[in-house]
This record gives C-alpha cells, structure tokens and sequence, in this order.
C-alpha cells in the first residue's frame, strides 16, 4: 500500500451529473493504480439546497458505476467547529480578520506558483486578490476554508479535480501556507464540451447518470467512454473494463485540451460491452431491465428475442423500439413502399405464393425450412430470394431492416406471420 490518498467531494445539491462521475473515476483509477486510497466526502454546508434524496442517489451511482470507496464517509455539515476553529487561529495570528460578521482572510501580496500534474506550473500574482472571505456572517464556512481543513485533515495527498478550480487553487495554497500546512499536488482535468463547443449542460440531452441506468446503459461502458474523456491511453484500444482501465490509467495521459461528449460513440462503446458480457449475464440483466414494463410473453419466445437482438441493440432501453413489431403489429408508414408492393402482380403473387406453401408447415421453429421454403417460391417464379425477401420483411416488421428474417418469422411464430401476410394482402 502506497501512502497516496485522493477523494472526491460531491454536493449533494443535485444527481450526480456526467463532469462529476469522470472526476469521481480519474480519483479512483490514480488511487487503485498506485495502491492508495479513494475517499468519499459530501460537501453539504449548502443548507438550502443540500438533501438526503440527493446524497443517496450520489451513493447509490457510484455503488452502481463500481467506484467503490474507502473508510467512512466524511460530512463537512458535521465539521462546523472544526472550520470556525481553523478561522480563529487565522484571527488570532493576525492573519484574517472580521469584518461585518464575517471572517476574511488577508491575502499575502506574493507570487503563487501551481505545480499542476496536468498543466505543468501556473504562476498567478496574488496582488490581483481581493481578501478572502472564509467564514460567512451565519457561522458557516465558504468553500475555500472548508476543503484546505478537510483535505489537511483527512491526508490527501493529491487533489485531482475539474480545471474549473485552477483559480481556486493559489487562494488554496496561501491557506494552506498561512496555516502552516503542506499542500497536496494538484492535478486539474479538462472541462468536457458539447459538440457546440460549450460546456455540458442539459441541452447536449442526458446528463445525470441515473438517467443513463434508466435508459439501459450498462455501468460498465458508461465507465469505458468516460475514462476517454481526457484521458489517452497511448494505445488504439478503445473497450476497456474497470481492472485494465486500473492498470493502464496515469496522470501524465491526461490530455490539456477539452474533452467533446460525443452521445453515439458513448452509445457505441456501450454495444459493446453488451456483446463482451456472458451470455447468462446478458439475459439476466436485460430481463430484469424490462421486468413490469411489457407484457409478460413466454419464457422460451423472451429468450430468442434478446438473444437476436444483442448484436443490433446499444443500450438495453432500444429493445423496444427496434423490436416493436415483436410486440404490437406493425405501423405500414413507407407509403412509397406499399404502392411499390401493392402495385406489383409479381410481388403480390409471390407473397401469395408464399403464405400457401407456409400455411402447410407445421411450427415456424425450424430456421433452415423457412429459409428453404421461401427461397424455392422465389425460384420457381424464376426470380431471386431478395425478390420475396425484401417485401416479405416489410409485411412482417413495417421496415426495411430487422435481423436474419428467418429467425425472426421463428421467433414471430407461424400464427403471426400467416395473419400479417393475410391482412396486408387483402
């Protein structure tokens, strides 16, 4: 065990957003990969906005996600002495002083240099500082006071977080000095962007990660695509699970630049580890997903269905959308479509054809007779298999595209195939 010890320090004042699980990560990925500690501290001395509900869903992600954390919880609403009593001693050396209710700090006139792991050194001139206000008219202590306490307190050793804070950090530093403490090194990670070039907000779509469990994503790839987000691994692996993430991860590949949120990469990262899970896992998961929100259907017809929708799906929320037709009849909206069928004689013919020689099959089980059946009507008709192929998908499903359509008239069932064929020739 190396002595290194990081944390991240969430408010509870709303649910944990993307910007704050990939600092969450990059914590956890330095401090498993030097054999140190990860810790966890809710930043709650917001009394107004700060709630239970909020710090439970915080938790809750991150058990979720798999970032697990070391030793208790540590909650600054419960250090309120401990912060008036650091302020105090500021006063009493001098060092700050009070000024309508408040406690400021007086601002040593001096060069502060940062030694970011990220960006190398940063000098500010703290002339350009106005005094700090560190513990507010109310008793409670400002942000500034109550992190260089905590993170004096609690030993970190490094302090790994947006680069939003880099103008914190000289004030830090001066505390820090000013007490007579050591600062821990600084590392500050790139802002992540919408593909607008802003920084990500509610408008680039889903941004709180309990709205990605929801939708079907699995902690996993969104864990994959985050840990790229500012972070270059040196190599062209892309899929990665937490352990290798782990062992490959170092704060020297972080990259400076801003991170782009790029929603389909995450979406494709994500198919991914649908299709690296084991087959069981997969099944399990994705049954429980949908557990109460379709109508039950039997075991066996459930099984075939998500198993020929893992290639095609990327989040377990698209298996109804991309399978609708499994579920309900299908919408006939390519109008351009059904006059190219309808207006066929050698089309309907086909499809006509069709439904007599399946109306003689027993079940739909066998894939190789469907398949066998449908092409010999094509052939006999002189014509190719994409000739009845073709129509025949958009009578089954509506569209154009569905997986293999022999699997799919299987999964179906004889019943459903026969009634979908009458109805749309009639």
């Amino acid at each position: 065990m190396s002595d290194i010890r990081v944390r991240f320090a969430p408010s509870p004042t709303g649910f944990l957003h993307i910007g704050g699980v990939r600092t969450a990560l990059f914590n956890y990925l330095y401090a498993r990969q030097q054999g140190g500690k990860f810790l966890l501290r809710i930043e709650d001395t917001d009394q107004q906005r700060s709630t239970p509900e909020f710090e439970q869903e915080i938790l809750n992600s991150l058990k979720w996600l798999g970032l697990d954390w070391d030793e208790d919880l540590v909650h600054q609403s419960k250090r309120l002495d401990r912060y008036r009593e650091v302020a105090q001693e500021l006063v009493a050396k001098s060092l700050a002083y009070e000024f309508e209710g408040a406690i400021k700090f007086k601002i040593p006139k001096t060069e502060v240099k940062v030694y970011d792991i990220v960006r190398g050194e940063v000098t500010y001139d703290s002339k350009e500082f106005d005094d700090l206000v560190i513990m507010k008219s109310d008793g409670y202590p400002v942000f500034h006071l109550a992190v260089i306490v905590d993170d004096h307190d609690m030993g970190i050793t490094h302090v790994i977080r947006g680069e939003d804070h880099l103008p914190n950090t000289p004030r830090h530093i001066l505390l820090q000095q000013a007490l007579g403490w050591k600062s821990p090194k600084y590392a500050h990670l790139p802002l992540i962007f919408g593909s607008d070039g802003t920084p990500l907000s509610k408008r680039h779509g889903a941004v709180a990660v309990s709205e990605y469990r929801n939708k079907g994503f699995l902690p996993q790839g969104l864990v994959n695509y985050l840990a790229l987000l500012g972070w270059n691994p040196g190599t062209p692996q892309e899929i990665f699970s937490l352990p290798e993430l782990v062992k490959q991860f170092s704060l020297k590949r972080v990259i400076k630049s801003n991170a782009q949120f790029n929603p389909e990469k995450l979406l494709w990262v994500n198919g991914q580890h649908i299709r690296a899970i084991p087959g069981e896992d997969y099944e399990k998961q994705i049954t429980e997903f949908w557990s109460g929100k379709l109508d039950p259907m039997p075991e066996e017809k459930w099984r075939k269905l998500v198993t020929l929708y893992r290639p095609r799906i990327q989040t377990y929320g698209e298996l109804k959308d991309q399978a609708a037709y499994c579920f309900s009849e299908p919408e006939y909206k390519d109008s351009a479509m059904i006059a190219e069928i309808k207006g066929s004689a050698v089309t309907l013919g086909l499809l006509t054809q069709l439904k007599e020689t399946l109306s003689d099959l027993g079940d739909f089980e066998d894939v190789q007779i469907l398949d066998q059946k449908t092409k010999q009507v094509a052939e006999a008709a002189g014509l190719k298999p994409k000739d009845i192929i073709h129509p025949l998908r958009f009578v089954l499903t509506g569209g154009t595209a569905s997986p293999g359509i022999f699997e799919l008239m299987s999964l179906l069932g004889k019943d459903v195939c026969l009634d979908r064929l009458k109805r749309f020739l009639s």
